[in-house]
């Protein structure tokens, strides 16, 4: 069975009517929903960075929450993907932007 090739209207691309919701493709929607563990995690790792530079300054508890953020990231995209290889590759993807994120300056 084909499914209707419909246009994300985020991205733009053109995706099967099966993989949309809200005319939203996969990837946008799980992009959505982790903007906001992105952004704290981009500002845990300044915080971070800030602190090494300090002596004796505890990074090892801002790692930990660095972790925590990066497994409900994880945690979010296995609740939207139900296919396992899939899920890896957006959370690759999503970490992958959340660590390049690190040192973009936001505008208000």
């Amino acid at each position: 069975m084909s499914s209707i090739l419909v246009f994300c209207r985020d991205c733009g691309r053109q995706v099967p009517s099966s993989e949309t919701k809200d005319q939203l493709c996969l990837d946008c929607r799980v992009r959505r929903e982790v903007a906001p563990l992105r952004d704290e995690h981009a500002r845990l790792w300044r915080k971070r960075e800030r602190y090494a530079s300090h002596q004796g300054a505890n990074v090892a508890s801002i790692g930990r929450q660095i972790a925590r953020i990066e497994d409900r990231i994880s945690q979010r995209i296995h609740e939207m993907v139900a296919n396992e290889k899939r899920a890896h590759e957006l959370l690759a993807r999503e970490l992958e932007a959340a660590r390049g994120q690190r040192y973009t300056i936001k505008q208000l």
